[in-house]
């Protein structure tokens, strides 16, 4: 690993990114290509590769947030489950580690959901502020950066025993873009990576690498310029600011609990969807009475969960579904909004 550059606290001029998953970690390589200085706060500890574990839950308790949560409202999982932990990850590289790697781009009227489903009750639609062609380039840039399969003439992965048998059930029935998927997982080397050993524990982080992570993506290319320092163990609690209302840095818990403070030019809050909202609430103060970045009222508000849908079946002979990519293909033929099926979105 790249020897971390190592900025004072004091220090005013530097970039603070707050989480290094998929946003912080990419945006910390840029701005360190670019001549930034730049702090990376990661609330977990850092892991390498030989760290992570095949085993489902001893990685759970290594990688996922598990610190205590209680959850309320009227949703049913503040109901049934209101402490159950969240599997994203606490961790330098965050839910990158964790992620399948399915790297699709949004539809064109996904940009326009207010517009394309109306009025849906329980539900606060708004159409986005960009469009699919303006979006383009940045998914091309994205796909390039991240290896995606499919994409920039790299091959697709092949498909295991598992997706085999999906494609042979969905064929038979008449679907017609069955596929191993637009994943963010080398099928050849590339990138300084080796290609996809179907090890099958996606989710516990990659092994052998082939999956785009920050972890060991973009953080140490950002390291290597000397522009870029991370600090694992670090869980920033309150964003400051001057009498102007600008930022001027960040209190944040070491890791044995003492607090601490990061000056900044600047700050970006890049933690996942329960931690951003948290920390931009709780860095209130008599000038932002409801939290910083909250002019709309809505920080924290309109959580959307990444919902799944599981069938299970048995089958006379053996699939042996373990093995290989934990998401092991898609079938996009039902991708498309038909509002007849008696819902909308695909």
């Amino acid at each position: 690993m790249a020897s971390s550059a190592k900025f004072a606290q004091t220090d005013d001029s530097v970039f603070v990114i707050v989480g290094s998953g998929a946003g912080g970690g990419t945006l910390g390589n840029e701005l360190a290509q670019k001549g930034v200085k730049v702090v990376i706060l990661e609330a977990g500890a850092r892991y390498s590769i030989p760290d992570f574990m095949n085993d489902e839950w001893p990685s759970f308790q290594q990688l996922a947030w598990t610190d205590p949560r209680v959850a309320s409202g009227s949703w049913r999982v503040a109901k049934n489950f209101p402490n159950l932990p969240a599997w994203i990850v606490k961790a330098v590289g965050g839910t990158s580690i964790h992620w399948a790697g399915a790297s699709l781009r949004f539809g064109e009227w996904e940009f326009k959901a207010k517009s394309t489903y109306g009025d849906i009750a329980g539900a606060n639609l708004l159409d986005w502020p960009v469009t699919l062609e303006e979006m383009a380039p940045y998914y091309a840039n994205a796909e390039y950066r991240m290896g995606v399969n499919g994409t920039n003439g790299i091959p697709h992965l092949p498909g295991n025993n598992n997706f085999k048998v999906m494609q042979a059930g969905a064929t038979k029935i008449g679907y017609q873009t069955v596929f191993t998927g637009n994943m963010a997982i080398n099928s050849l080397p590339r990138d300084g990576r080796g290609s996809c050993e179907q090890i099958g524990f996606c989710f516990q982080g990659c092994k052998s690498g082939a999956k785009w992570s920050t972890l060991y993506t973009e953080i140490p290319k950002g390291e290597a310029t000397g522009n870029l320092e991370v600090r694992p163990l670090s869980q920033v609690l309150h964003i400051e600011h001057d009498s102007s209302g600008k930022v001027t840095g960040v209190v944040y818990a070491d890791a044995t609990g003492t607090l601490q403070r990061q000056k900044a030019r600047a700050v970006a809050v890049a933690g996942n969807s329960l931690e951003s909202p948290r920390l931009l609430l709780n860095s209130a103060s008599s000038m932002y009475p409801d939290g910083l970045a909250n002019s709309s009222g809505q920080v924290g508000k309109n959580y959307m969960r990444h919902t799944t849908g599981s069938v299970y079946a048995s089958f006379d002979k053996p699939v042996h579904m373990y093995r290989g990519t934990t998401m092991a293909g898609i079938i996009r033929d039902e991708s498309t909004n038909n509002p007849k099926r008696g819902f909308v979105g695909g």
